[in-house]
């Protein structure tokens, strides 16, 4: 089983046979990519395979815009996360890095000393990290259907040091996998836009706070570590990013496979955020009278707004609605 639904674990075939489903395209990506003229014809007495390999690794490398790439080129911004990672790695059996692109974190990540795993969209990136990294296990897929309880089952390891500089046109679902998997995951370090970092590690009442920081809250501490500038990427984004440190809770306020229903219910209550928690709670079927009382009993005025409402109270409403309708929280 892939990890990655009609994704391909590259480590399965031998890396020649990988190399050779692919050097037309590596051929015509090194021409295209400004390889040609002279350099076509002075080329070494080597095989053309050989040739397209060599010059591939010196081939100027193109972010492609259908996939969100931005390249992280800053050294201290790499550093830095890397210290991140160094700090959370004690805990994790194995390091998983979604969209390593050029290799920026790679290095530093191996250096770590457990088992490296990483999921690649970009089939020639993917190729040359397999290369370069001869003991990786790298995943030719889209990580917006990571499954992380195959990746376990498959590797044998568990639980994972998730790191990645997330493509922002892909970050919400890719969030929205790791969120659901806490079992699996030692810690997380990512690279985020800045306002969805904001919006993942909010407070109640804070700016962003929302349907995002409200769900993930019951099982996970969020923390933005530092922002980081346009300047630190190639092609320069039109957004500040920033890197956040997610840790599952010790202590999680609901059993994991609540994850699911809790998100539909405070998806509900955010997605008319100005109402206030006795309309939404009306609007589900409960009486005038008995929304006041389970409002009063999870510690909460009748005028409470989702916006200005914490994850424990959110949590405790949960319960006590699961109860009202007959329904047990852990089921």
């Amino acid at each position: 089983t892939c990890p990655v639904p009609g994704s391909t674990p590259l480590t399965t075939l031998p890396f020649s046979i990988a190399y050779s489903l692919s050097k037309t395209s590596l051929l015509r990506q090194c021409i295209s990519s400004g390889l040609r003229g002279e350099a076509l014809r002075t080329r070494p007495a080597m095989s053309r395979v050989d040739w397209a390999r060599a010059a591939w690794h010196h081939r100027p490398m193109r972010a492609k815009r259908s996939l969100g790439q931005h390249f992280l080129v800053s050294e201290p911004v790499i550093q830095r996360t890397l210290e991140a990672c160094r700090r959370e790695a004690e805990g994790a059996a194995g390091i998983l890095e979604i969209g390593p692109g050029r290799g920026a974190l790679t290095g530093g990540l191996c250096a770590l000393g457990r088992p490296f795993w990483a999921v690649e969209l970009d089939f020639e990136m993917g190729l040359e990290l397999q290369e370069g990294v001869p003991a990786a296990r790298v995943i030719l897929g889209d990580a917006r259907e990571l499954d992380l309880a195959h990746v376990a089952l498959e590797s044998g390891l568990s639980p994972w040091l998730l790191v990645g500089n997330l493509p922002y046109n892909a970050a919400t679902e890719i969030l929205g996998r790791v969120l659901a998997s806490p079992a699996h995951v030692a810690a997380a370090v990512v690279m985020l836009q800045r306002e969805v970092a904001q919006k993942l590690c909010a407070a109640a009442g804070g700016e962003g706070y929302g349907q995002m920081a409200a769900g993930a809250a019951p099982w996970w501490e969020r923390q933005v570590l530092f922002n980081v500038k346009p300047g630190a990427f190639r092609p320069e984004p039109a957004v500040t990013s920033a890197v956040c440190l997610l840790r599952p809770r010790t202590d999680p306020l609901l059993p994991a496979d609540s994850i699911e229903r809790y998100r539909r219910f405070v998806s509900r209550a955010f997605a008319q955020p100005r109402k206030t928690l006795t309309s939404h709670l009306a609007a589900a079927g409960l009486g005038r009278g008995r929304t006041e009382a389970v409002l009063a009993a999870a510690g909460l005025p009748p005028d409470a707004r989702p916006g200005r409402t914490p994850a424990e109270a959110f949590v405790a409403l949960f319960q006590l609605l699961c109860e009202e309708q007959g329904v047990r929280s852990e089921e």
